[in-house]
């Protein structure tokens, strides 16, 4: 089967995004720009998944779970699931493992959680965009160990990129990299790239996209795709 995918799309709970991403708003407005698969993927937490999960199937919408985490080298990294649970473990390892510096609306944003019916189900306290008590090894195992994919975000950003941060793309069993749009693929060495939107307003879900010839949506199938390059 042949996906068009985009696996960095934020939710309002992300204080960075717009209030309008809802699950709701992000899958409709998904199945508009012409993608079939689809990833809710943000900042150091899960709570939002639920709902998004529920959504997709409602809309038969293939889909991943993830989640843009910070590590304490404050690069972000993409941890891709196709098993809710383990997304939502991971997600609670990594809010956990936050500081405990309380989100401030009013200076911020808010960072509501959301179910399938729309509904604010209450709010996210801690600050979801700092960095979390996992360098970059120690997270790599942990997404590995619940069988998901590790993804160094926007490599080719000035701020937040795992090269920007380190100075250098280290030498790991990263499943790919991934670029913005118009980012430079020299910039990944020898890893598999893929490409997203990193959205946090409706209006650029599908800008950039990755497209997969696999049998389903697994996290499996996708590794194996990206490694045959």
């Amino acid at each position: 089967m042949h996906y068009r995918s985009d696996f960095h799309i934020h939710s309002c709970l992300s204080p960075c995004a717009s209030l309008e991403m809802s699950p709701v708003s992000i899958v409709q407005k998904a199945k508009n720009a012409g993608l079939n698969a689809i990833a809710l993927s943000d900042h150091n937490c899960a709570f939002n998944l639920p709902g998004f999960a529920e959504i997709c199937e409602r809309h038969g919408m293939a889909c991943l779970y993830g989640l843009e985490v910070t590590t304490v080298e404050e690069a972000h990294v993409l941890c891709l699931f196709d098993q809710l649970d383990s997304a939502m473990q991971l997600g609670a390892l990594v809010y956990d493992s936050l500081p405990d510096v309380m989100n401030q609306p009013e200076r911020f944003g808010d960072q509501p959680i959301i179910d399938e019916n729309e509904e604010i189900l209450g709010f996210a306290e801690k600050f979801l965009i700092s960095a979390s008590g996992y360098d970059v090894s120690a997270l790599l195992k942990q997404v590995h160990a619940l069988g998901g994919l590790f993804i160094p975000a926007h490599i080719d950003r000035q701020v937040y990129g795992i090269i920007s941060q380190l100075g250098f793309l280290p030498d790991e069993p990263f499943d790919a990299v991934e670029l913005t749009a118009y980012g430079d693929p020299a910039l990944a060495l020898d890893y598999p790239i893929v490409r997203n939107s990193d959205s946090h307003e409706l209006g650029t879900i599908g800008k950039a996209f990755t497209e997969f010839e696999i049998d389903a949506l697994t996290v499996e199938n996708i590794r194996t795709f990206l490694a045959r390059g």
